[in-house]
Protein backbone atom coordinates (compact mmCIF):
# COMPACT_ATOMS: atom_id res chain seq x y z
CA UNK A 1 0.00 0.00 0.00
CA UNK A 2 1.52 3.30 -1.10
CA UNK A 3 1.59 6.53 0.89
CA UNK A 4 -1.33 8.04 -1.03
CA UNK A 5 -3.54 5.04 -0.30
CA UNK A 6 -2.57 5.10 3.39
CA UNK A 7 -3.43 8.79 3.61
CA UNK A 8 -6.81 8.18 1.96
CA UNK A 9 -7.51 5.27 4.33
CA UNK A 10 -6.64 7.35 7.39
CA UNK A 11 -8.95 10.15 6.26
CA UNK A 12 -11.74 7.64 5.67
CA UNK A 13 -11.31 6.21 9.16
CA UNK A 14 -11.37 9.72 10.66
CA UNK A 15 -14.60 10.53 8.80
CA UNK A 16 -16.16 7.27 10.01
CA UNK A 17 -15.23 8.03 13.63
CA UNK A 18 -16.56 11.61 13.34
CA UNK A 19 -19.83 10.39 11.83
CA UNK A 20 -20.18 7.82 14.61
CA UNK A 21 -19.55 10.41 17.32
CA UNK A 22 -22.01 12.81 15.67
CA UNK A 23 -24.67 10.11 15.69
CA UNK A 24 -24.03 9.40 19.38
CA UNK A 25 -24.57 13.09 20.15
CA UNK A 26 -27.62 13.56 17.92
CA UNK A 27 -29.37 10.28 18.76
CA UNK A 28 -30.81 11.33 22.16
CA UNK A 29 -31.64 14.78 20.82
CA UNK A 30 -33.59 13.36 17.86
CA UNK A 31 -35.24 10.80 20.11
CA UNK A 32 -36.56 13.50 22.45
CA UNK A 33 -37.82 15.68 19.56
CA UNK A 34 -39.66 12.81 17.84
CA UNK A 35 -41.15 11.55 21.10
CA UNK A 36 -42.39 15.04 21.99
CA UNK A 37 -44.85 15.07 19.05
CA UNK A 38 -46.15 11.51 19.45
CA UNK A 39 -49.21 10.17 21.19
CA UNK A 40 -48.97 8.46 24.58
CA UNK A 41 -49.14 5.01 23.00
CA UNK A 42 -46.48 5.76 20.37
CA UNK A 43 -44.18 7.37 22.95
CA UNK A 44 -44.27 4.20 25.04
CA UNK A 45 -42.21 2.54 22.27
CA UNK A 46 -38.88 4.32 22.56
CA UNK A 47 -37.49 4.51 19.02
CA UNK A 48 -36.73 6.90 16.18
CA UNK A 49 -39.86 6.10 14.21
CA UNK A 50 -41.92 8.96 12.81
CA UNK A 51 -45.30 9.56 14.47
CA UNK A 52 -48.49 8.75 12.57
CA UNK A 53 -49.66 12.27 13.32
CA UNK A 54 -47.61 15.16 14.65
CA UNK A 55 -49.26 16.38 17.86
CA UNK A 56 -48.25 20.01 18.37
CA UNK A 57 -50.82 20.23 21.14
CA UNK A 58 -48.38 18.41 23.42
CA UNK A 59 -46.41 21.63 23.79
CA UNK A 60 -49.39 23.80 24.71
CA UNK A 61 -50.48 21.11 27.17
CA UNK A 62 -47.19 21.04 29.07
CA UNK A 63 -46.98 24.86 29.12
CA UNK A 64 -50.29 24.93 30.95
CA UNK A 65 -50.03 21.81 33.12
CA UNK A 66 -46.33 22.10 33.92
CA UNK A 67 -46.36 25.82 34.81
CA UNK A 68 -43.55 26.26 32.30
CA UNK A 69 -43.89 30.03 31.98
CA UNK A 70 -43.45 30.46 35.73
CA UNK A 71 -40.41 28.19 35.68
CA UNK A 72 -38.96 30.19 32.76
CA UNK A 73 -39.42 33.42 34.69
CA UNK A 74 -37.68 32.01 37.76
CA UNK A 75 -34.78 30.56 35.76
CA UNK A 76 -34.32 33.76 33.76
CA UNK A 77 -34.24 35.88 36.92
CA UNK A 78 -31.77 33.62 38.74
CA UNK A 79 -29.60 33.11 35.66
CA UNK A 80 -29.60 36.79 34.68
CA UNK A 81 -28.63 37.99 38.15
CA UNK A 82 -25.94 35.32 38.44
CA UNK A 83 -24.44 36.22 35.06
CA UNK A 84 -24.38 39.95 35.88
CA UNK A 85 -22.80 39.53 39.31
CA UNK A 86 -20.31 36.93 38.12
CA UNK A 87 -19.12 39.08 35.23
CA UNK A 88 -18.70 42.21 37.35
CA UNK A 89 -17.15 40.65 40.47
CA UNK A 90 -14.90 38.20 38.63
CA UNK A 91 -13.55 40.75 36.15
CA UNK A 92 -12.65 43.26 38.88
CA UNK A 93 -11.14 40.53 41.05
CA UNK A 94 -9.08 39.16 38.17
CA UNK A 95 -7.82 42.64 37.32
CA UNK A 96 -6.67 43.34 40.86
CA UNK A 97 -5.04 39.93 41.33
CA UNK A 98 -3.29 40.13 37.95
CA UNK A 99 -1.97 43.66 38.39
CA UNK A 100 -0.71 43.09 41.95
CA UNK A 101 2.46 41.08 42.47
CA UNK A 102 2.58 40.74 46.26
CA UNK A 103 2.27 37.64 48.41
CA UNK A 104 -1.40 38.24 49.24
CA UNK A 105 -2.46 38.23 45.58
CA UNK A 106 -0.61 34.95 45.04
CA UNK A 107 -2.37 33.37 48.01
CA UNK A 108 -5.78 34.59 46.81
CA UNK A 109 -5.10 33.34 43.28
CA UNK A 110 -4.28 29.90 44.67
CA UNK A 111 -7.39 30.07 46.85
CA UNK A 112 -9.63 30.69 43.84
CA UNK A 113 -7.83 27.94 41.94
CA UNK A 114 -8.75 25.48 44.69
CA UNK A 115 -12.38 26.48 44.10
CA UNK A 116 -12.19 24.87 40.65
CA UNK A 117 -11.12 21.56 42.19
CA UNK A 118 -13.08 21.35 45.44
CA UNK A 119 -16.57 19.83 45.14
CA UNK A 120 -19.76 21.60 46.17
CA UNK A 121 -20.25 21.21 49.94
CA UNK A 122 -23.95 21.26 50.65
CA UNK A 123 -23.95 20.97 54.45
CA UNK A 124 -21.82 24.11 55.09
CA UNK A 125 -23.85 26.01 52.50
CA UNK A 126 -27.13 25.07 54.15
CA UNK A 127 -25.78 26.18 57.52
CA UNK A 128 -24.50 29.50 56.13
CA UNK A 129 -27.77 30.20 54.31
CA UNK A 130 -29.80 29.51 57.47
CA UNK A 131 -27.45 31.61 59.60
CA UNK A 132 -27.85 34.57 57.24
CA UNK A 133 -31.62 34.14 57.19
CA UNK A 134 -31.74 33.58 53.44
CA UNK A 135 -33.44 30.19 53.39
CA UNK A 136 -35.90 29.84 50.52
CA UNK A 137 -34.93 33.12 48.87
CA UNK A 138 -33.72 33.86 45.36
CA UNK A 139 -30.69 35.62 46.84
CA UNK A 140 -29.34 32.44 48.46
CA UNK A 141 -29.48 30.55 45.14
CA UNK A 142 -27.90 33.42 43.21
CA UNK A 143 -25.03 33.88 45.69
CA UNK A 144 -24.24 30.15 45.66
CA UNK A 145 -24.13 30.10 41.86
CA UNK A 146 -21.88 33.17 41.82
CA UNK A 147 -19.48 31.62 44.33
CA UNK A 148 -19.31 28.33 42.43
CA UNK A 149 -18.59 29.98 39.07
CA UNK A 150 -16.17 32.68 40.17
CA UNK A 151 -12.95 30.57 40.06
CA UNK A 152 -13.29 29.65 36.36
CA UNK A 153 -14.44 33.16 35.50
CA UNK A 154 -11.41 34.71 37.22
CA UNK A 155 -9.10 32.37 35.33
CA UNK A 156 -10.67 33.35 31.99
CA UNK A 157 -10.38 37.08 32.68
CA UNK A 158 -6.86 36.77 34.06
CA UNK A 159 -5.63 35.22 30.82
CA UNK A 160 -6.82 38.24 28.85
CA UNK A 161 -5.76 40.90 31.37
CA UNK A 162 -2.18 39.59 31.37
CA UNK A 163 -1.96 40.57 27.71
CA UNK A 164 -3.14 44.16 28.34
CA UNK A 165 -0.18 46.55 28.89
CA UNK A 166 0.01 48.19 32.31
CA UNK A 167 0.77 51.45 30.56
CA UNK A 168 -2.94 51.78 29.73
CA UNK A 169 -3.79 51.72 33.43
CA UNK A 170 -1.09 54.24 34.25
CA UNK A 171 -2.09 56.59 31.43
CA UNK A 172 -5.73 56.55 32.56
CA UNK A 173 -4.75 57.23 36.17
CA UNK A 174 -2.48 60.11 35.11
CA UNK A 175 -5.43 61.62 33.23
CA UNK A 176 -7.31 61.77 36.51
CA UNK A 177 -9.47 58.65 36.21
CA UNK A 178 -10.54 56.91 39.38
CA UNK A 179 -10.14 53.15 39.65
CA UNK A 180 -13.76 52.50 38.64
CA UNK A 181 -13.58 54.83 35.62
CA UNK A 182 -10.24 53.43 34.55
CA UNK A 183 -11.47 49.84 34.77
CA UNK A 184 -14.90 50.20 33.17
CA UNK A 185 -13.85 52.68 30.45
CA UNK A 186 -10.41 51.33 29.55
CA UNK A 187 -10.00 47.72 30.66
CA UNK A 188 -13.53 46.35 30.62
CA UNK A 189 -14.15 47.00 26.88
CA UNK A 190 -10.94 45.08 26.08
CA UNK A 191 -12.35 42.03 27.87
CA UNK A 192 -15.18 41.61 25.35
CA UNK A 193 -14.16 38.13 24.08
CA UNK A 194 -13.73 36.84 27.63
CA UNK A 195 -17.00 38.44 28.72
CA UNK A 196 -18.95 36.71 25.95
CA UNK A 197 -17.31 33.41 26.86
CA UNK A 198 -18.05 33.84 30.54
CA UNK A 199 -21.66 34.85 29.91
CA UNK A 200 -22.30 31.76 27.80
CA UNK A 201 -20.61 29.34 30.20
CA UNK A 202 -22.34 30.78 33.28
CA UNK A 203 -25.71 31.04 31.52
CA UNK A 204 -25.61 27.41 30.40
CA UNK A 205 -24.40 26.18 33.77
CA UNK A 206 -26.97 28.03 35.87
CA UNK A 207 -29.89 27.39 33.50
CA UNK A 208 -29.21 23.63 33.53
CA UNK A 209 -28.39 23.40 37.24
CA UNK A 210 -30.48 20.98 39.24
CA UNK A 211 -28.56 20.29 42.45
CA UNK A 212 -28.60 23.79 43.94
CA UNK A 213 -32.27 24.30 43.09
CA UNK A 214 -33.20 20.92 44.57
CA UNK A 215 -31.71 21.74 47.97
CA UNK A 216 -32.36 25.47 48.26
CA UNK A 217 -35.73 26.04 46.55
CA UNK A 218 -38.33 25.51 49.26
CA UNK A 219 -41.34 27.03 47.48
CA UNK A 220 -42.95 25.40 44.44
CA UNK A 221 -43.66 28.87 43.04
CA UNK A 222 -39.88 29.42 42.79
CA UNK A 223 -39.11 26.21 40.90
CA UNK A 224 -36.55 26.56 38.12
CA UNK A 225 -36.86 24.79 34.76
CA UNK A 226 -34.79 21.68 35.71
CA UNK A 227 -36.70 21.35 38.99
CA UNK A 228 -40.01 21.72 37.15
CA UNK A 229 -38.97 18.95 34.76
CA UNK A 230 -38.17 16.74 37.75
CA UNK A 231 -41.61 17.39 39.26
CA UNK A 232 -43.31 16.99 35.91
CA UNK A 233 -41.71 13.59 35.28
CA UNK A 234 -43.17 12.32 38.55
CA UNK A 235 -46.57 13.77 37.66
CA UNK A 236 -46.54 12.39 34.10
CA UNK A 237 -45.14 8.91 34.76
CA UNK A 238 -45.21 6.81 31.56
CA UNK A 239 -46.48 9.75 29.48
CA UNK A 240 -43.11 10.29 27.86
CA UNK A 241 -44.49 12.41 25.02
CA UNK A 242 -45.40 15.19 27.45
CA UNK A 243 -42.13 14.81 29.36
CA UNK A 244 -40.12 15.11 26.13
CA UNK A 245 -42.21 18.09 25.01
CA UNK A 246 -41.35 19.78 28.31
CA UNK A 247 -37.65 19.03 27.79
CA UNK A 248 -37.68 20.39 24.23
CA UNK A 249 -39.23 23.68 25.36
CA UNK A 250 -36.83 23.98 28.29
CA UNK A 251 -33.69 23.65 26.16
CA UNK A 252 -34.78 26.13 23.48
CA UNK A 253 -33.41 29.26 25.24
CA UNK A 254 -30.01 27.70 25.92
CA UNK A 255 -29.86 26.28 22.40
CA UNK A 256 -30.60 29.67 20.86
CA UNK A 257 -27.98 31.41 23.03
CA UNK A 258 -25.37 28.81 22.19
CA UNK A 259 -26.04 28.79 18.43
CA UNK A 260 -25.72 32.57 18.14
CA UNK A 261 -22.74 32.98 20.44
CA UNK A 262 -20.73 29.76 20.15
CA UNK A 263 -17.91 31.43 18.20
CA UNK A 264 -17.21 33.71 21.16
CA UNK A 265 -16.45 30.70 23.37
CA UNK A 266 -13.37 29.77 21.35
CA UNK A 267 -12.36 33.42 20.85
CA UNK A 268 -12.57 34.12 24.56
CA UNK A 269 -10.72 30.97 25.60
CA UNK A 270 -7.73 31.71 23.37
CA UNK A 271 -7.82 35.51 23.79
CA UNK A 272 -4.67 36.03 25.86
CA UNK A 273 -3.14 32.68 25.12
CA UNK A 274 -1.21 34.06 22.15
CA UNK A 275 -0.07 37.17 23.99
CA UNK A 276 3.05 37.48 26.05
Amino acid sequence: MNAKAKKRLSKTLIYIVCIGMTFLVLFPFLLVILTSVKSVEEAAIVDLSMPEKILWDNFSYVIEQGNLLRAFKNSLFITGCTVLLTVLISSVTAFVLTRRSDRLSEILSSYFLIGMIAPLSLIPEVIIVKTLGLSGTYLSIILIHVAVRMPLSIMIYSGVIKGIPKSLDESAMLEGCSFSKMFFRVIFPLLKPAIFTNVIIVFMGVWNDFQVSLYFVTDVAKNTVPLSIYSFVGYMTYKWNYVCAFIVLSILPILIVYCFAQKYIVDGMIAGAVKN
